[in-house]
């Protein structure tokens, strides 16, 4: 597989934002109380809307699959089924998200935790709305039957996109929600 200069620097980035945020939990400094999360901050429970984000990409991610496996086999109407899920349940997600950060009782001034958690599942959920664009221009191009059994890249590349954001998005409920907020 080959990857291009953007697809490197976008791995970077969410590498350096996981680093970052380890490199606070595990070692955390005086100055915010030598305890992660930092005192004061109250984090989000993991088994609340965050689950439920989980399991929205999740399931986001099977019928984008599903979506595939109808185009491949020629059947449109399973298709476009498929992918309008996947549009919606992006949509969901997106929506979860932004309740989220509304709800939020820290911002990301508020030291490093707040930076960490905004950067990192901020950068996620942009790449979550340009995917949510990206596969609803396949869902209009799948109407127009410009996907055949044998010629959808366009298609095939939204969808590798998305599972891309699918597996971002386990690592970042486990570090941040699950793990760094114990």
């Amino acid at each position: 597989m080959e990857w291009s200069f953007l697809s490197l620097l976008k791995l970077c980035f969410f590498l350096l934002s996981f680093e970052l945020f380890f490199a606070s939990a595990l070692a955390p400094v005086v100055e915010i109380g030598a305890i992660w999360p930092p005192k004061g901050i109250e984090v989000f429970d993991p088994i609340e809307v965050p689950l439920l984000n989980t399991l929205i990409l999740l399931c986001s991610g099977a019928t984008v699959t599903y979506a595939h496996h109808a185009i491949t086999a020629g059947n449109k109407i399973e298709a476009v089924f498929g992918l309008i899920l996947t549009v919606i349940l992006a949509i969901f997600f997106t929506g979860f998200q932004g309740f989220e950060y509304a709800t939020a009782t820290f911002t990301i001034s508020d030291g490093i935790y707040g930076s960490t958690f905004f950067m990192a599942t901020g950068f996620h959920g942009f790449h979550v709305f340009i995917g949510t664009i990206f596969l609803f221009v396949c869902l209009i191009r799948l109407s127009l039957d410009h996907f055949t059994i044998q010629h959808h890249f366009g298609f095939e590349a939204a969808a590798f996109y998305w599972h891309f954001v699918d597996v971002v998005w386990l690592f970042l409920y486990v570090a941040v929600y699950f793990w760094g907020g114990v």
